[in-house]
């Protein structure tokens, strides 16, 4: 199940929305106010030892009212259905609803027209609240019944109430191993206190639309050759009722008349069958140039103005026809044409969906403030701009390709725009020598050293970059190490078949003074004319040559090659339509975030066994070409295992609607703490795994411990840090260390490790794909944290902004996961950054992300759609990238996990606006909901679901061993690098450091002793970025990726 956005059913139909209450505003930072501009923050107080005995008169009594279960809609007949909707933005009806309905009736013959009929109104029946339709058998007729080769069947029914059909209206329902499990259509609700029975004749009625009719058209009486070749009677006439999309339940009674004026004309009318009023007509005719005239009351809806072709030279010299938009008068480098597009939903020119847009990055970064990106336009709709043109066409190339090859709309599969912004330079202002996708749109640089052309020349550079795309919205492979190499692969394989002349990536635009060969990558030779590492444009091509070190997010572009290699050879002996037909089913349906290259094995061999059977020459050509690279038949990798379930009790941990202190209940509702804390928190609070330290910040901006003692039922509180300069802080399961934000709202986490006593800020950015370690500083602030398992990981929720010089900025949350912290070597790590989701459709946000508390492979997040305001509890695999739809809410949920996984609370409103804390059970899957929600306390918030027991939350095996320690200081450094390492004895090793192309820059071969050795490196030379520093000994190869300022 991969949805991205499919809404539930919910016990909260029909509330009000609320606008967010928490996400924090932006504010401009106050670095004049700021403690952490020059210096580090003071160190936390350490959580003490043993808790003072005095006993609290607070525990015990009670706090919140218990209630009854929330307000809901009527139930469908079969309890447990659980219905996935998606409804209509301007009706709020559903228009796609699928479900699982049990105990459905067997009349007749199973598969016939009688036993299909009444199982569908039993559907319909179960699904009724949900459609909003009272008595589904009285209001839909059955009109057609179709049958597929596969065995399945097809439903059409139209809506009638009262014998009158409800015009436009008709559904259908279709059956998934004979039995219907899937509505999709248009209609309405059960109309409200209609009349059925017209007090206007249907002549009267006819004679008023041809008299209307007589001052548009020539009407004259057909003769009877003339009759032959109209489309039906000269004139038809039915009683409808008319549906008001602004009132849905009160549709009109109207005669519906289609005239025939003359052989070139046809036109529909609906007259109000009590008035004789002409609600609407229009002509029916499809017209080469359609001129609309509109007869209707009121302003008539006008279509924007129609996509426009030009004829412009690219970067190849070649002259290419380009879909652009004409918005009053100026020409946008923007395609509307395409199927994605949607009128209903765009706004031009800053504001279109489902486009191929084109923006000009006017020679700035995305990484730099001053970043300035304004629309590519035309007063004559003349393109003198051929890094436009070529931007603009490779992007429309790519959409076909998945559109064509894979039926994929655009590259998040929902439509979304594709977007592609040229001249960005880098962040010293010069040529970027890269190209790069950031999860929202493709950044093409010009050129410096590397390349010799501007990156958007080239067709297989655009389809890799787009790819990443695609990729991350089905498998969401991780960017790091074989998962990454695999992600890299793809996006090679992709781009090469969008680009399917040659095997060579970059061959455009390659400059042969850097590569000899002239090309970046060669999928049929990936060591490229080169003999290592050190040589440019080199790829191992088996796994004997693969890279183990930790450059490249550990060999993402470089150990690429050997998937490549598979591809090629795969390709080669069953052919490339068939090749990437596999492919694409192994990445949608078979691989998940942490496949390694033997998940890939089994995945390909899997997908050609669906489509072309075992043993078949495809399964064969799979195995044979993944054995000539050294990937071989295993056990697959399993990332998905569960930690013990905490084995205290458990309580949760709350503030009331005011935020004005803290409690502990029990989850039956019995007060424990009552209260916990008359200090008021401004931020959700966090607690370690065992329930002993509570940390938060005050709404005074302190931060704030409370330690239990559990045993003697005894707590105490202190401030542990001496500044009030905090808005949020999230504590280890165990204890270790604490991340916190500061009130600057500005992109950086502050992290405190317990064992070192000193501080971390890690400063947050939107990743990229591409080499040599750009990012996008366009995250202004982060809100709610959260740590992994193992202390090493926080998962955050961050506030972001892109800059639009000609127009309205865009601005979202998104979520992500940030490395913080080395376990192997007990030191800081570099920050690595993946995001849950690579992009997001048009104004939409997640946030408020938690762990599940015995898998953190799953996670529940609030997601909000902004076009329909609504909001959505969601749940997600981030191993498979199944996402499910747990809750609709009217505002965000800030949902946490049961302590045994079974339920989750978040909070919630009652009918009257009463905000509560919501308890709902989880299916297994712990991403889908499994029943309805209950009220757990009114007027309770921010709930935290905890257990005061102890467990082991990592498994040895899964700390890593055998490498040399390696540290570098300072990091980022600017003029020299104090590299420190250890060896075990005497030694010659080796120490170098390649920048992100694998070139070496630096390298010293040293005599080491046996403890702590150190070495200076000189940086003086080089350019700003990123660099791995890489050691050889005899026990392992060590690697750190340095940041050169």
């Amino acid at each position: 199940m991969k949805y991205l956005i499919i809404t539930l059913m919910t016990l909260f139909a029909g509330i009000p929305g609320l606008q967010a209450q928490f996400k924090p505003e932006m504010r401009p930072a106050t670095p004049n106010n700021s403690p952490f501009k020059t210096q580090k923050p003071a160190p936390v107080l350490p959580a003490q030892p043993a808790v003072p005995a005095a006993q609290s008169p607070a525990w015990g009594g009670s706090g919140f009212r218990q209630f009854s279960s929330l307000p809901a809609p009527a139930k469908p007949a079969t309890q447990n259905t659980l219905w996935m909707i998606k409804t209509s933005e301007k009706t709020g009806l559903p228009i796609y609803l699928r479900g699982q309905v049990r105990d459905l009736p067997q009349t007749g013959t199973q598969g016939s027209r009688e036993s299909l009929e009444a199982q569908s109104f039993a559907f319909l029946e179960a699904a009724k609240a949900a459609l909003q339709i009272r008595q589904p058998a009285e209001e839909f007729e059955l009109t057609r019944l179709q049958t597929d080769p596969s065995g399945e069947h097809h439903l059409r029914f139209r809506q009638v109430f009262g014998g009158v059909p409800v015009y436009g209206s008709e559904i259908i329902l279709h059956t998934r191993d004979g039995a219907p499990w899937l509505l999709n259509g248009r209609y309405f609700p059960t109309p409200e206190n209609i009349e059925t029975t017209p007090a206007l004749p249907a002549e009267t009625a006819v004679n008023i639309a041809m008299e209307d009719l007589g001052g548009k058209e020539k009407v004259k009486t057909l003769t009877d050759l003339e009759r032959r070749f109209v489309a039906g009677e000269p004139v038809e006439k039915q009683l409808v009722l008319y549906p008001s999309e602004t009132d849905l339940a009160h549709p009109t009674l109207a005669w519906h008349i289609r005239l025939a004026p003359n052989l070139t004309s046809r036109w529909t009318y609906f007259v109000n069958a009590q008035t004789g009023e002409i609600l609407k007509a229009y002509s029916e005719l499809c017209k080469f140039y359609h001129a609309e005239h509109g007869a209707h009351p009121g302003t008539p809806d006008v279509a924007p103005p129609p996509p426009t072709t030009a004829n412009a030279t690219d970067l190849l010299g070649i002259t290419r026809t380009i879909d652009v938009f004409d918005h009053n008068g100026l020409f946008y480098m923007i395609d509307a044409s395409r199927s994605m597009y949607s009128s209903v939903k765009s706004v031009f020119p800053d504001e279109p969906v489902g486009v191929i847009w084109t923006i000009d990055a006017t020679n700035t970064s995305p990484a730099n403030n001053n970043f300035s990106a304004q629309h590519v336009t035309s007063t004559n709709n003349t393109w003198n701009n051929p890094i436009a043109v070529s931007a603009h066409y490779n992007g429309g190339k790519a959409y076909e390709y998945f559109k064509n090859t894979f039926n994929r709309n655009s590259i998040n599969g929902l439509g979304g725009n594709i977007v592609s912004f040229i001249n960005v330079a880098d962040e010293n202002g010069g040529g970027m020598d890269n190209a790069f996708w950031n999860g929202a749109a493709m950044f093409y640089g010009n050129g410096d050293q590397a390349f010799n052309a501007p990156l958007a020349k080239a067709l297989d550079v655009a389809g890799h970059e787009m790819s990443h795309g695609v990729i991350q919205a089905t498998a969401n492979l991780e960017y790091f190490g074989e998962s990454g190499a695999i992600n890299e692969s793809f996006a090679d394989v992709f781009g090469a078949m969008i680009d399917r002349d040659d095997w060579q990536m970059g061959e455009d635009i390659s400059n042969p003074q850097v590569f000899p060969t002239g090309v970046l990558r060669d999928l049929s030779n990936p060591h490229n004319g080169g003999n290592s590492l050190n040589d440019p444009g080199y790829q191992p091509a088996h796994t004997s040559e693969q890279y183990t070190g930790n450059q490249d997010n550990g060999g993402v572009h470089i150990n690429s090659g050997i998937p490549n290699r598979a591809y090629y050879l795969f390709a080669t002996d069953i052919g490339k339509a068939k090749a990437e037909q596999i492919y694409y089913r192994a990445l949608d349906l078979y691989l998940v975030k942490s496949s390694q290259f033997i998940d890939l094995r089994l995945a390909v061999i899997q997908a050609a066994t669906d489509l072309h059977g075992a043993n078949s020459p495809e399964v064969n050509a799979a195995k044979s070409a993944f054995d000539a690279v050294g990937i071989f038949d295993g056990t697959p990798n399993d990332p998905t295992v569960d930690v013990g379930i905490n084995p205290g009790d458990d309580f949760i941990l709350m503030t009331n609607r005011d935020y004005n202190g803290l409690w502990i209940f029990t989850p039956a509702g019995d007060a424990i703490a009552n209260p916990l804390s008359n200090i008021a928190p401004q931020s959700k609070p966090g607690i370690t795994d065992d329930g002993s330290q509570i940390l938060y910040i005050a709404d005074d901006n302190t931060m704030q411990r409370i330690t239990i003692d559990w045993a003697n039922g005894t707590f105490d509180q202190n401030q542990i840090h001496p500044d009030p300069v905090w808005r949020n802080v999230a504590v280890a399961k165990d204890g270790s260390r604490i991340a916190a934000l500061t009130t600057d709202f500005d992109n950086l986490i502050w992290v405190f490790d317990f064992g070192k006593s000193e501080w971390q800020s890690f400063e947050l950015y939107n990743p990229t794909t591409a080499n040599g370690g750009i990012t996008t500083g366009d995250v202004l602030y982060s809100d709610v944290l959260e740590f992994d398992f193992t202390g090493n990981w926080i998962m955050y929720d961050a506030f972001n902004a892109l800059n639009n010089a000609s127009g309205q900025n865009i601005d979202y949350w998104d979520i992500g996961f940030i490395n913080v912290f080395d376990h192997n070597a007990n030191n800081w790590a570099d920050g690595f950054i993946f995001k849950l989701f690579s992009g997001l459709p048009e104004r939409t946000s997640v946030g408020n992300p938690t762990f599940s508390k015995n898998s953190d492979y799953i996670i529940a997040f609030d997601l909000h759609d902004e076009f329909e305001d609504s909001y959505f509890l969601m749940g997600a695999n981030i191993e498979t990238g199944d996402l499910g739809t747990i809750f609709q809410n009217s505002d965000w949920s800030y949902p946490n996990y049961s302590v045994d996984d079974s339920r989750l609370v978040f909070n919630a409103e009652d009918f009257l606006g009463t905000p509560l804390l919501a308890f709902l059970n989880v299916g297994n899957d712990k991403i889908s909901a499994n029943g309805n929600a209950s009220v757990y306390l009114e007027e309770a918030q921010w709930g935290v679901w905890f257990a005061n027991g102890d467990r082991a939350l990592v498994a040895a095996s899964e700390v890593a061993t055998g490498k040399p320690a390696l540290t570098a200081f300072p990091n980022p450094a600017s003029e020299t690098l104090q590299v420190r390492f250890e060896t075990t004895r005497p030694e010659t090793v080796l120490l170098k450091m390649t920048d992100m192309t694998g070139r070496v820059v630096r390298q010293q071969q040293l005599e080491s002793h046996a403890g702590t050795n150190q070495q200076t490196l000189a940086l003086d030379g080089l350019p700003a970025g990123y660099y791995a520093l890489t050691l050889q000994t005899k026990e392992g190869v060590a690697s750190l990726k340095i940041l050169k300022f």
